[in-house]
């Protein structure tokens, strides 16, 4: 489901198909970037977060799509060629260290789902789709529980620190943002606006002993994040039929520069 979903996301050649947070958030940080910025590999984080993801959601696709590397290195041709002909044929491949953290962050998430969702069934990578104010949206939803009063999102992360550390990750990573997107999609998609569902996300740390929680957002940060998402899809229905070269970057020309807030400045 996944590559499919994402290979239907709009592009910088085809700005009116889907347009997801992730695109969104990209987009509102620098139209100009994200319009010509160079493809690049995923970082080590974001392969094992991919990876975690497919363990844990959708363990069937493991063997397919992952190779764990039966080299301690790639120091050698022998390894490194290896790899090559694994990452030629589409598979993440991963170090055997790796691999080993990646069954301690499957263990960890089985667990915290499980506590969550009260052992309850659910349903894992839902796709969801709606057009808002001429603008197609579209979300991947992790994990939706028993009768869709929650929807859920696994993330793992190097730590989860403190409750002020977590709000603070959610609101300067925009997970308020898709929190509401996968809301509204959600109630829309289901006909449920006046029963809208909840939204948590459960935590999982990358080492050892790979601490995890969940936590749910309240009604106020589902408005936060709806208030911030509505102007990025303003934004992109103006820019989207931009000639890619007119596109403003993150600061508009010619903006005049107060000092921050903090700062005292005496008359």
């Amino acid at each position: 489901m996944s590559a499919e979903y994402h290979a239907r996301k709009a592009t910088p050649e085809n700005r009116h198909a889907p347009v997801s947070k992730s695109l969104l958030w990209e987009f509102s940080q620098s139209p100009y970037k994200w319009a010509h910025k160079e493809p690049s590999p995923p970082t080590a984080a974001m392969r094992l977060g991919t990876v975690a993801h497919l363990m844990v959601l959708e363990p069937d696709r493991v063997a397919d799509e992952v190779r764990i590397s039966p080299f301690d290195s790639f120091r050698t041709k022998e390894a490194r060629e290896w790899r090559a002909e694994q990452e030629a044929e589409g598979r993440i491949v991963m170090t055997s260290q790796e691999g080993e953290v990646l069954e301690g962050v499957k263990s960890a998430s089985c667990l915290a789902i499980a506590d969550c969702l009260q052992g309850g069934e659910y349903d894992v990578e839902v796709e969801v789709t709606a057009v808002f104010n001429d603008v197609e949206l579209c979300g991947l939803i992790d994990l939706v529980g028993p009768g869709g009063d929650t929807l859920w999102d696994l993330k793992t992360t190097s730590t989860i620190g403190d409750e002020r550390s977590l709000q603070r990750l959610v609101y300067d990573r925009g997970y308020d943002v898709q929190a509401a997107i996968y809301t509204d999609l959600f109630a829309y998609h289901n006909d449920r606006q006046d029963n809208p569902p909840e939204f948590g996300f459960i935590f999982v740390e990358t080492s050892a002993p790979y601490e995890a929680t969940w936590i749910k957002l309240s009604e106020r940060s589902l408005q936060s994040g709806r208030a911030r998402y509505m102007p990025m899809v303003e934004r992109w229905k103006a820019l989207r039929d931009v000639p890619l070269g007119e596109l403003p970057g993150g600061v508009t020309k010619g903006t005049v520069i107060d000092p921050p807030a903090w700062i005292r400045v005496e008359d």
